[in-house]
C-alpha cells in the first residue's frame, strides 16, 4: 500500500516482518495546510516520523514552558504532555504535510535506537542524534546514510520535497527498520515486564497496579522502579497513558457522548474525564474535536498490546 493518502487522510502500512513486534503500528499522513495548531498527543508507544515535506517545527514541553526545534526524523519518548505542530510549514505554507509515522514499543527501543526508552522519556530528538551510524546499516549503503542525514543536498529531506512517492519512502524506512532489527544485539525485555507491560496497555490503563505486581510476581514499589527505569515512566503513568489513548480512540469514533467516554474509557466520570486531557492534551476533548476534527492522530494503528517487544 502507497504511503501517499488522499488530502487529511491516514493510510495505515504493513511493517517489514523483522519490525512487526517492535513496531505494531505505521501510519501514511496527509495534512492540508489550514491555520491553527495540531498537537501530538501523549501514548504509549514511542514516535518515529519520517517527514516527507522537509523540516517539522516541533514545540516540545520543558517544565512550564514550550521548546521549539527542526525536525527531519524525530524521535519522541514516552510523555505526559502533547507537542505542537503548525499544520502549516513555514518554508511551505501552502503544500500539503506528508509523511510516515511509526509507533514504537517502549520495550524495542533498545533494539530499534540502541538505548532505552528511559533516555528519551518526555523529548523529541533528531534519529541522528541517536544511531548516528544507522543508516549505513541498511542495504542501500552510503546513499541512503546522505538521505537519512536530511541536511545536504540530496538528503532525505531535499529528496521528499522534491517529490519522492509514497511507496519508495516506505521502502526506505522498511529498509532502514529491517536493517535495525537484524543488527541488533539488545538482550530481550525480561518476561516480568513484558507481561507488566503488556497487561497494562492491553486492558487501556482499567487495571489495578497491585495486581499487575501481583501477577508477575514482584512488589508494586518493584514494578513501578523496573518500568521507569525501563521506559521512563513508571506503572500508574503508563495506565493513566493507555487510558488517555483508549479515550482519544473512542473519542474519534464519533459514535458516543463524551460521558459515555468517561464511563467506557474508565474513568470516573466526565469532569474526570476533562481533567486528564487538560493535562496529557492541553485543552479539553471539546476544544480538540473543534479544533482537529477530521484529522485525528491515529496512534490506535499501534493498538497490539499482544504483540511482545
Amino acid at each position: 500500500m502507497s504511503a501517499d493518502p488522499p488530502p487529511e487522510a491516514l493510510v495505515r502500512l504493513v511493517p517489514p516482518p523483522a519490525a512487526r513486534a517492535a513496531v505494531p503500528g505505521m501510519v501514511g499522513y496527509r495534512m492540508p495546510p489550514l491555520p491553527g495548531e495540531h498537537r501530538g498527543f501523549p501514548s504509549p508507544w514511542l514516535t518515529l516520523v519520517f517527514s516527507l515535506s522537509g523540516a517539522l517545527p516541533i514545540a516540545v514541553p520543558d517544565g512550564g514552558r514550550m521548546r521549539s526545534a527542526e525536525f527531519h526524523v524525530p524521535v519522541g519518548g514516552l510523555h505526559t504532555r502533547a507537542v505542537v505542530m503548525p499544520r502549516r510549514l513555514p518554508h511551505a505554507p501552502t503544500a500539503d504535510q506528508r509523511g510516515i509515522q511509526l509507533a514504537v514499543h517502549p520495550l524495542a527501543a533498545r533494539a530499534v535506537f540502541g538505548l532505552p526508552a528511559a533516555a528519551l522519556a518526555g523529548e523529541v530528538l533528531e534519529i541522528d542524534e541517536l544511531v548516528a551510524d544507522g543508516a549505513e546499516l541498511v542495504a542501500d549503503g552510503p546513499e541512503l546514510a546522505a538521505r537519512l542525514a536530511g541536511d545536504r543536498p540530496g538528503g532525505l529531506s531535499g529528496e521528499l520535497s522534491g517529490g519522492l512517492s509514497g511507496a519508495a519512502a516506505t521502502a526506505v524506512v522498511a529498509r532502514w527498520l529491517t536493517a535495525r532489527i537484524g543488527a541488533a544485539d539488545a538482550d530481550p525485555p525480561t518476561p516480568e515486564l513484558a507481561r507488566a507491560w503488556q497487561v497494562i496497555v492491553g486492558r487501556h490503563g482499567r487495571v489495578r497496579i497491585g495486581d499487575v505486581a501481583q501477577e508477575v510476581g514482584w512488589s508494586r514499589r518493584h514494578l513501578t522502579t523496573r518500568l521507569r527505569a525501563e521506559i521512563g515512566v513508571g506503572a500508574k503513568d503508563l495506565a493513566r497513558l493507555a487510558r488517555f489513548a483508549r479515550s482519544r480512540e473512542l473519542i474519534g469514533r464519533r459514535d458516543r457522548s463524551l460521558a459515555q467516554v468517561a464511563a467506557d474509557a474508565g474513568y470516573a466520570d466526565q469532569p474526570h474525564l476533562t481533567t486528564e486531557w487538560r493535562e496529557f492534551a492541553g485543552c479539553s476533548p471539546g476544544r480538540w474535536i473543534a479544533q482537529e476534527f477530521p484529522f485525528v492522530q491515529d496512534g490506535d494503528a499501534a493498538r497490539s498490546a499482544d504483540s511482545p517487544a
